[in-house]
């Protein structure tokens, strides 16, 4: 303090070194005092505002860390004396400025001395203030606070609904996993998201994965805001008067940054910024689970899992579980059965249904309410008014376009699988799809239009590739819909089973569409008045064998003809009113001998479809269509000779029909290869379809290479393909060439894919044209059959191979290798899926030769059948490469005795993806792998049938931790190693 005065007063003060010196030092310091005061004040408040800076900063830095740390008692002290001292400043600073207005000789000297000598001790006060906050301890952690770190849910239990506890004990394991930050589950309204995530809630909570679990349900008004606001409450930290969402995402970063935690976000309707919120993808332990209604949501997630429908049986289970054994009751039954199918699997709907009829044992109640359902002119009922609601808010959101689409599949049947390219025929010809002048650009958007209902969960993929239905219980709310939308509307609309009585003349009487799919109709109307109608169903009608002469008279309006898979044995002729029909399907009509002469008066038709029928030969008239599109037809009967009809010689396709067709852009023509009427007119068919300058998918049988290559030479349209792919060419062929007793074409189906490209040679012991190289460079299917000269397919060169994916070679006796790096060096089938290796006798390798680091990587299925001398069917180079491998099949090759040879250097995990694993009939097989080490991640089924030799397995519930069944026989399972035995003892199946 005496260094401060001394500054404060000038340094007028020196040490007294003879007698009376401190009484001149004193009245110097005095003299001081007053002479500095201008001076000293200034001094004042510079170190004031210092104080002052120190204070703001502990402030701020209070407030920035107070959700995590508290201030200490001695700041709060220093903090109380700092707001003391502003006081006594103030004061201080009050009294200097009333003595400076008396300055002018009329303030008394002892009134300066006092003034001045307070100044100088207050410099000194404010300064060892300012400086003791550098020697405390500020803020310390705070105590820990008392954990909230799962709420409890009380969802519906589903120990016993297996179909909703699998989803949950699904996720849980993805939860294990470490790599999966963000995971999706997606679902149709009601189908029991919320359950399931409420149900992992609680199960977490048991086994404390994780230190906290975060549960916020969103809703249409969800926001980042409400989840911040969630987190902190949970974690209970105070933002005070914190309003910045980015410096609440900050705050709740820091704190999460090294927790384990789960955000359960339940009903999200639109994309979420978690960095927004405040989490990070380099929060190491935090995982977040969306539950949202579109799937299109989920491709940014790590992985994601649909919520499917219950199934029956659990269907069933939760309704007893509700109204009792009251619906085992023969006279509930039935009508319970009924129920259950309308609500189609759907918890939500069966809960509220079921609490409706709790405690009602009036079956007249229960018929009454299953007829208010099934009624598609009414409201929905009262029960199920929230699903509907929820379904039509999602449809609303729907593209002006896009509705009539969705909305015609409630014209089938329910549960009615439909195949998509039938379906996008039917939205174009009744120009739901107006803008796309070609077919194949109809079929593009078609198809984009059914993966987004799909993602909606509109739709669900059926048993069959390329087939889609819709769940029986929104085809309901579809109906509904339909019938509140289109004004004065009138439909005929069967479900699909046997109906009791023929639909009346009234019921047909100004109808629009008609839907009668499998009703087994007996009888049409002779005449109907329904000139409004655009679209009749009349397909799977097998007691349908006669359509009266005048039935068609009046619907020339009629867009949309099916009369698929019905016995009717002619076309009336009244099918000549039929002036705006687009599509008509005889596919199928096996009695159909003939087409009436009146075809040629649809000039509208674009689609054609007259597979296995009864048609020996195609009618001239059809040369008259000349605004067809697409062709298909096929001819399955064996015939030695041109046809024969009423006694006079026709071809099966008259000259100039096929020529005459200029707007065609699709033909098929299915030939059974025994057809030797084929042989016959193949050379000049093949030049017809040459001529067509639209052709843009092709099906068609060449027996001859000869025919094949000289239709490549001359093809306008193939030429095209070759110069320029986009927008024109080829989009899509199925090309057999040769004669070859296999006829399947590996279950293909060739509308069923509009942009795939399939190849099938089997020409025996004739040489492979330069000509096939320039389709299987287009190819992205390819099957060699039958062929006795090709060692290896690297004679094509790997250019050609390129974008191959599905590959079949069977019965080819000199077939060595698959892919020789020796003849053809770089990538070798880069894209490739499928690989079936079917009776190869001399096969000894897939591979010879060192192999591209690319190749192969796309792989997902390998079947190998009869190849006896196949010994080991991945060396270890191979093997490496196999990252997307899931289904593997070795059957009846004699000679193999190990899948992953000896002494290869293999990683760990290898296999990553391999699920199933099938061994049948290899005698001589004693090993899998030797390696230990390889891990089986992914393993879900081994089958083992007839591998005597097979003693030892190389898997463990360590390191295959997903292995469910291994199937095979007792007898083979006594017979192995006892350790083998003891570590898997849980997992074998007796076959």
């Amino acid at each position: 303090m005496e260094t401060a005065a001394a500054q404060a007063i000038g340094n007028l003060v020196t040490p007294a070194v003879q007698a009376g010196g401190g009484i001149i030092g004193c009245l110097r310091r005095k003299y001081g005092y007053v002479r500095n005061l201008n001076d000293n004040i200034a001094m004042l408040e510079r170190e004031e505002r210092y104080l002052l800076s120190k204070e703001e900063d502990v402030i701020t830095m209070l407030d920035r860390k107070d959700h995590i740390m508290e201030r200490t008692r001695e700041c709060t002290t220093w903090l109380d004396e700092v707001r003391v001292m502003k006081g006594k400043l103030q004061e201080l600073r009050n009294r200097y400025q009333n003595t400076s207005r008396r300055f002018c000789g009329l303030c008394p000297f002892p009134s300066l001395l006092k003034l001045g000598k307070t100044i100088v001790i207050k410099i000194e006060e404010v300064i060892v203030l300012k400086s003791r906050i550098d020697q405390i301890t500020i803020m310390h952690q705070r105590a820990p606070m008392a954990p909230v770190p799962v709420i409890k849910k009380h969802p519906e239990k589903i120990d016993n609904v297996p179909s909703l506890n699998e989803h949950v004990e699904a996720l849980l394991r993805l939860l294990k996993e470490d790599n999966l930050k963000r995971i999706g589950i997606w679902g149709l309204p009601g189908v029991g998201k919320t359950t399931v995530m409420e149900n992992l809630n609680n199960k977490i909570r048991e086994t404390q994965l994780y230190d906290n679990v975060f549960w916020v349900t969103l809703s249409k008004g969800g926001s980042v805001r409400k989840i911040q606001l969630i987190i902190l409450e949970q974690l209970k930290l105070e933002v005070k008067e914190i309003h910045d969402t980015d410096q609440i995402a900050d705050m709740i970063s820091e704190v999460l940054v090294n927790k384990r935690y789960l955000l359960l976000l339940d009903e999200v309707f639109s994309e979420i910024n978690l960095k927004e919120v405040g989490i990070h993808d380099d929060h190491e332990h935090g995982a977040v689970i969306f539950a949202y209604r579109d799937r299109d949501f989920c491709r940014f997630m790590d992985d994601h899992i649909k919520i499917e429908r219950l199934s029956n049986d659990d269907a069933k289970n939760l309704l007893r579980k509700i109204v009792g054994g009251i619906i085992d009751r023969p006279s509930y039954k039935k009508i319970a059965d009924r129920l259950l199918k309308e609500c189609g699997g759907m918890p939500q709907v069966i809960k509220l249904i079921a609490d409706s009829l709790r405690n009602e044992d009036d079956p007249a109640v229960w018929r009454h309410l299953l007829s208010d359902m099934q009624s598609p002119g009414t409201e929905p009922v009262q029960e199920i008014q929230e699903v509907y609601k929820a379904f039509k808010l999602v449809y609303d959101k729907l593209q002006v376009d896009k509705k009539p689409c969705l909305l015609y599949w409630a014209f089938f049947p329910p549960d009615y699988e439909v195949y998509q390219e039938y379906l996008i025929e039917c939205w174009k010809a009744e120009q739901f799809i107006v803008e796309a002048r070609k077919l194949g650009d109809a079929r593009d958007k078609g198809h984009a239009i059914i993966r987004e209902f799909e993602k909606k969960s509109f739709l669900e993929k059926g048993s069959k590739a390329g087939h889609f239905k819709m769940p029986i219980f929104l085809r309901r709310m579809a109906l509904k819909i339909m019938y509140h939308e289109v004004k004065d509307s009138k439909f005929l609309i069967g479900d699909g089973e046997e109906i009791e009585e023929q639909p009346s003349d009234e019921e047909w009487e100004d109808v629009q569409r008609v839907s009668l799919i499998g009703q087994k109709l007996c009888n049409l109307p002779n005449m109907p008045a329904c000139s409004k109608i655009s679209t009749l169903l009349l397909q799977k009608n097998s007691s349908l064998t006669k359509i009266p002469e005048l039935f068609f008279e009046h619907m020339c309006g009629l867009q949309v003809l099916d009369l698929y898979d019905t016995r009717i044995i002619s076309l009336p002729s009244s099918i000549s009113s039929l002036i705006n029909l687009r599509v008509l399907y005889l596919n199928n009509c096996g009695q159909l001998a003939e087409l009436p002469p009146q075809l040629e008066k649809l000039k509208s038709l674009e689609i054609l479809d007259l597979r296995c029928t009864g048609l020996l030969t195609l009618p001239e008239e059809l040369a008259h269509l000349t605004s067809l599109k697409c062709l298909r037809v096929s001819f399955k009967q064996n015939f030695g000779c041109p046809n024969h009809i009423n006694g006079q010689l026709e071809e099966m396709i008259p000259s100039n029909v096929i020529a005459s067709l200029s707007s065609l852009q699709e033909l098929s023509i299915d030939v059974d290869f025994r057809n030797q009427s084929w042989d016959h007119i193949v050379d000049r068919v093949a030049e017809e379809v040459a001529s067509l300058k639209a052709l843009t998918s092709l099906c068609f049988y060449f027996p001859r290479i000869s025919c094949f290559e000289t239709f490549i030479e001359n093809c306008i349209s193939w030429k095209r393909n070759s110069l320029e792919w986009e927008g024109n060419g080829f989009r899509s062929f199925r090309i057999l060439v040769g004669n070859h007793k296999v006829d399947n074409f590996l279950g293909f189906d060739f509308f069923g894919y509009t942009a795939e490209r399939h190849l099938r040679f089997s020409t025996g012991e004739e040489d492979i044209p330069f000509t096939l190289s320039k389709i299987l460079n287009k190819a992205l299917s390819f099957e060699l059959i039958g062929h006795h000269r090709t060692k290896n397919l690297s004679i094509f060169g790997t250019e050609y191979l390129k974008e191959v994916e599905a590959c079949t070679i069977e019965e080819c006796n000199e077939i060595e290798s698959i892919i020789d790096a020796t003849i053809a060096t770089g990538v070798s089938f880069e894209f490739l899926q499928k690989l079936h290796l079917i009776n190869l006798p001399k096969l000894v390798s897939i591979y010879k030769g060192s192999i591209d680091s690319t190749s192969l990587t796309k792989l997902t299925t390998l079947t190998l059948k009869s190849c006896p001398k196949l010994k080991c069917l991945f060396p270890g180079d191979m093997v490496q490469l196999l990252c997307h491998l899931q289904d593997l099949q070795v059957e009846d090759c004699s000679e193999i005795k190990e899948i992953i040879k000896d002494g290869s250097i293999v990683q760990s995990e290898a296999l990553p993806k391999l699920k199933n694993m099938e061994l049948h009939n290899l005698p001589r097989l004693f090993r899998i792998c030797e390696d230990s080490s390889l891990e089986w991640p992914s393993l879900e089924i081994i089958k083992i049938k007839t591998c005597s030799e097979l003693k030892d397995l190389p898997f463990s519930v360590e390191n295959a931790p997903k292995l469910r069944v291994i199937e095979c026989t007792i007898n083979w399972w006594s017979e192995l190693n006892n350790s083998v035995k003891d570590r898997l003892k849980d997992l074998h199946s007796f076959t």
